[in-house]
């Protein structure tokens, strides 16, 4: 079910109208029967029985935490789930990858599989996982409801593309008894009908100019390949954002408040800023929380340290940081997807360059103490914006390349130069869908927009005072004006959200 449709909408209508009719100790109901009803309308029935695996085995062995005190025992159930959980995933996602490399390497011919996997499986296993290491640890009781647990994993608007939300943020909240608060409900809607306007308006245009770009790499060169690859990053932004504003505006609207995953990534002053707490925030903590943090704690980490210090001083105290940030960005980009193209694009190229930045950052303190250049100097921090998101950009050329190969050689035919008169033409033929100039318009005021509201948030603003400030003519005006926008745009085909079926 495609969240920018008509059915959708509907489907989420009706859904308040009963969540919000029902005696409240059964709204949580509701919401479960939602999630079914939402999961099985969007992919294979058959592919729940994963999730049914998932969530039984998690339940069970986090009730089993509360009733051994044995720690061994713990420990050895702990790995055993964790195990078997990203097994599944492992095994459903990443099997054709395993096969192709074995044939590369090896000249065989091995068969790829045709397995498909849940809906959300990437969101929800880690999820779970979270939640399995929080009740091994104490943070809260296990929940005794299985049925609690099912939903807390298919709550159906973070089974889009997230976010990644723990039991701590949004558990409880799902089965608390809510009532109807009408600004709630309105900021809710508000921030879903934004979401659409990102998304169907502003993503689905900036994607025509990309697809250009990306479809034929044999005639851009030069500077347009990093132009390219700014443009992609630009549509990932309204698209992967957009995402996020329509399901947690919905969310809210049930009185869910998910976390946030986007804090002005634009505005970063580097790539380890940019993915540390401002671009898909909910996956950058989970594998601080569950990944760096466990293994910066153990004790072969800190016996690796403190020998490395002992024989090479503070660099080699380092080693095992790094060693444990290159795990940490491993998982960050096979968890994109099940290619060669993103554990390099989107794992290892963004951890040569924060590691990078870390060993060089004495050079660089000299160099902008000679040209007396301090942290709250304008060009300086002009020049780190720009400088993050270009490294960005061309890091997530892989994302959007069609496979690793085609990585490779855009980067190659960056340093290529064939003009511009061809580049220009082809982008004016391939963007001959875009809608003439009505359309460039409304894709430019929404983007001054949004440029506009990430400043206000950056300086610590309420952007929702935007709206609510202003007299209550002008409200409904912006909001059917908005209505008509989405669906005025919405009559063409939209494309499916890039970071859907994660």
């Amino acid at each position: 079910m495609d969240i920018t449709s008509f059915l959708f909408l509907a489907f989420v209508g009706a859904s308040l109208l009963i969540y919000w009719l029902v005696p409240r100790k059964f709204q949580w109901f509701v919401l479960l029967a939602d999630s079914l009803i939402f999961y099985f309308l969007t992919v294979e029935p058959y592919t729940f029985i994963y999730i049914i695996i998932s969530v039984f085995t998690v339940w069970a062995a986090a009730l089993y935490f509360r009733k051994v005190n044995d720690i061994k025992k713990k420990r050895l159930v702990l790995a055993l789930t964790v195990i078997l959980n990203v097994g599944i995933l492992v095994a459903l996602k990443y099997t054709n990858m395993f096969i192709g490399t074995f044939n590369y390497w090896t000249g065989k011919s091995v068969a790829a599989v045709n397995w498909i996997a849940p809906l959300a499986i990437s969101y929800y296993t880690l999820s779970l996982v979270s939640y399995l290491v929080d009740c091994y640890g104490e943070a809260f009781e296990p929940e005794k409801d299985p049925l609690k647990v099912l939903l807390f994993t298919i709550y159906f608007p973070q089974m889009v593309s997230g976010p990644i939300c723990r039991y701590s943020q949004t558990g409880t909240q799902l089965f608390e008894e809510h009532r109807f608060d009408y600004d709630r409900v309105l900021s809710g809607m508000r921030r879903t009908l934004w979401g659409l306007l990102k998304k169907v308006v502003v993503a689905d245009h900036i994607a025509m100019i990309a697809n250009v770009m990306f479809d034929d790499t044999d005639l851009f060169s030069g500077p347009w390949v990093i132009v390219s690859a700014c443009v992609f990053m630009v549509q990932l932004f309204f698209d992967f954002s957009g995402c996020m504003d329509i399901v947690t505006g919905v969310s809210k609207c049930f009185g869910i408040i998910f976390p946030e995953n986007f804090n002005v990534p634009f505005l970063s002053k580097s790539v380890q800023e940019f993915w540390g707490s401002r671009w898909h925030i909910t996956l950058g903590a989970w594998l601080k929380d569950y990944v760096m943090f466990p293994i910066s704690r153990a004790n072969l980490f800190k016996s690796a340290s403190k020998k490395l210090k002992n024989k090479w001083g503070k660099w080699g105290q380092k080693i095992p940081y790094y060693a444990a940030m290159f795990v940490v960005w491993t998982l960050m980009g096979i968890w994109h997807g099940s290619s060669w193209k993103y554990m390099i694009g989107e794992g290892w190229f963004f951890w040569i360059v924060i590691i990078s930045g870390q060993v060089f950052e004495p050079v660089f303190k000299k160099i902008k103490s000679k040209l007396h250049i301090n942290e709250k100097n304008l060009i300086w921090n002009a020049f780190q914006v720009i400088r993050t998101f270009l490294l960005v950009s061309i890091g997530n050329i892989a994302f959007r390349a069609e496979s690793l190969a085609q990585t490779f050689y855009m980067y190659k035919r960056a340093f290529v130069w064939n003009g511009i008169t061809e580049q220009l033409r082809a982008i004016r033929e391939g963007v001959s869908g875009f809608g003439g100039i009505k359309s460039l318009i409304v894709v430019c005021v929404l983007g001054i927009i949004q440029i506009i509201c990430d400043l206000r948030q950056y300086a610590g603003k309420n952007n929702q005072e935007l709206v609510t400030k202003r007299p209550i003519v002008i409200r409904w005006l912006i909001y059917y004006i908005s209505v008509f926008v989405v669906f005025y745009f919405s009559l063409n085909t939209t494309s499916e959200f890039l970071y859907f079926q994660f």
